[in-house]
């Protein structure tokens, strides 16, 4: 999946200037890192989740950097299709969104996409997928240093209106 590079307005008074085209490729960990406000979350809402979700091709997992409302969307969907499970928790909502995909994913095999917005789970999100689903394209955000074999895109303020993005070799 590829994001052409060039100028893309986010929210009022904020854009991201990407400065080369970003491939998203299974079987890839990409990292998306830069300092808070430098867009990462608002690159993730706002262009590559709704570029995933054009074509009902692929599996999308997007675990959020506030989970709240995600407990409350995975109580409400297990309550129907698996009410006897209780989910309580952050853990238990990674948990059953894991497993939806296995399950999915072995029903119907096709290109999985899974994003992990500064999780506390992220490297049990990262196992997980490594175990069961390892051509899963896994894309997370942090302010740390990468882990080994991830590709870098780096989010660098300009101003307060404007941030570049671009690919780093780490």
């Amino acid at each position: 999946m590829r994001i052409e590079k060039g100028l893309y307005s986010i929210w009022l008074n904020f854009s991201l200037n990407l400065t080369s085209d970003l491939d998203f490729q299974p079987g890839h960990i990409y990292h998306l890192r830069g300092n808070n406000g430098s867009g990462k979350s608002s690159f993730v809402t706002q262009i590559l989740l709704p570029s995933l979700l054009v074509l009902n091709i692929r599996y999308v997992v997007y675990f959020e950097q506030q989970m709240h409302l995600q407990i409350q969307m995975a109580k409400a969907y297990s309550s129907v299709i698996k009410p006897r499970i209780g989910i309580k928790s952050e853990q238990e909502t990674v948990d059953f969104l894991l497993q939806s995909l296995l399950t999915k994913f072995k029903e119907e095999p096709r290109p999985c996409y899974v994003i992990i917005d500064e999780s506390p789970y992220d490297s049990k999100i990262r196992n997980f997928l490594d175990t069961n689903i390892p051509d899963c394209c896994q894309i997370y955000t942090s302010h740390s240093e990468p882990i080994h074999k991830s590709e870098s895109v780096l989010f660098e303020p300009l101003s307060t209106r404007l941030s570049r993005v671009h690919a780093i070799q780490n």
